[in-house]
Order: structure tokens, then C-alpha cells, then sequence
């Protein structure tokens, strides 16, 4: 049922006529601030992978300790990008919405739930990560930072690449202060925007 989603965004997308083509938007604009997380979100992405990948090779909690901070660390930080997913849902998808287009906005609304589920799985493990035995923790660790890596990423590619540049198109000027406003009340996850 998820990938008839993804193929359906593809037709949605194509159908809208979104392009790849990028708008420089000043930094204080809904949509910069939320492409600016990405990046963000990518690079901890990356550095949980990595800890990972290092913590298996170290064999050990006592050895891998360094490793286990970083992960802790992660865990919290994408805990904390919930208001990134939380500002899409409140402020933006119900505009796209009020333009007639609810689909994208149910789709990624799906993914943000599942996101949510193994973050706080990530966050579960990585608090609990010395009371366990350590092949046992690196069993269920892997699964779930393999899930993130891979899917957050997809989605992000998906919502710069697809969802953003649509609700430029489909947004009035007059709506994204409202946005913006709206962005303000809910709270940041990654930076203090302009």
C-alpha cells in the first residue's frame, strides 16, 4: 500500500507540474527554515549511522562507550525534530488542504507517525542501552537506525523535492505569514530561525 503512495506522489507530482527548480527564498520563509532542518536531519542521519557502524565493531559497551553517548545524544535530537513533523501538520498540509490537495499531505502525515513510533523506539533503546547485553542491544538498535537512515532520508528528498515546491505553487503570499506564525507558536527543533 506505501509504495502505490510513493508511485501516486510521482503522478501527483507530475500532474501539478513540479519542478526540480529551486526559488531563493529569504531564510526567515516557512519553507527555507524547514529545508534548513533537513539538512540538519541529514547530518545526525549520518553521524547515528556512523555511531552505529563504529559501536558494532567495538564489540562492547565499555569499549563503544563513545559511541553509545552519540547515539543518546541522537535519540534526543530526533525526538526533538517532532516539531519539525508537527509544524508540516498543523501549519502547512491543512493550507495545501484548503487549496484541494490532501493526498501528499495524508501520505506524508502516515510517514511522520511511523517516524514517530521508531524514534521513540531509538530513544527507548538507547536509555536502556547498558542494562541489556550488547549483542542483544545491537540486534534491536540496527533495525531501527536502518529504518530511519533510509526512510527519513527518502522523505526528506521527497518533501524538498516534491512537497515544497507544490505548496509554493499552490500558496497565496498572503498565507505564509501565516504560516510563519503559526511555525513561531509551535516552537523549532534544530536552529533559532531568522
Amino acid at each position: 500500500m506505501k509504495r502505490l503512495c510513493d508511485v501516486h506522489l510521482e503522478i501527483i507530482k507530475n500532474q501539478l507540474g513540479v519542478t526540480g527548480k529551486k526559488t531563493k527564498l529569504p531564510a526567515s520563509h516557512p519553507v527555507t527554515i524547514l529545508e534548513d532542518e533537513h539538512k540538519i536531519i541529514v547530518r545526525n542521519l549520518k553521524k547515528l549511522n556512523s555511531a552505529v557502524a563504529k559501536l558494532k565493531t567495538a564489540g562492547s559497551f565499555t569499549r563503544g562507550k563513545q559511541q553509545i553517548n552519540t547515539v543518546k545524544e541522537l535519540a534526543h535530537f530526533f525526538l526533538e525534530t517532532e516539531k519539525h513533523h508537527r509544524r508540516e501538520e498543523e501549519a502547512l498540509f491543512p493550507r495545501l488542504v484548503s487549496h484541494g490537495i490532501s493526498e501528499p499531505p495524508a501520505i506524508f502525515k502516515e510517514d511522520h507517525t511511523e517516524f514517530m513510533a521508531r524514534k521513540t523506539t531509538l530513544h527507548e533503546l538507547a536509555l536502556a542501552a547498558e542494562k541489556t547485553e550488547f549483542n542483544e542491544f545491537i540486534a534491536k538498535l540496527t533495525p531501527v537506525v536502518e529504518f530511519l537512515v533510509k526512510n527519513l532520508d527518502e522523505h526528506i528528498y521527497k518533501e524538498n523535492n516534491i512537497l515544497y515546491p507544490m505548496a509554493l505553487q499552490t500558496l497565496t503570499e498572503d498565507e505564509w505569514p501565516q504560516v510563519r506564525k503559526k511555525f513561531d507558536l509551535i516552537g523549532y527543533c534544530c536552529f533559532a530561525p531568522a
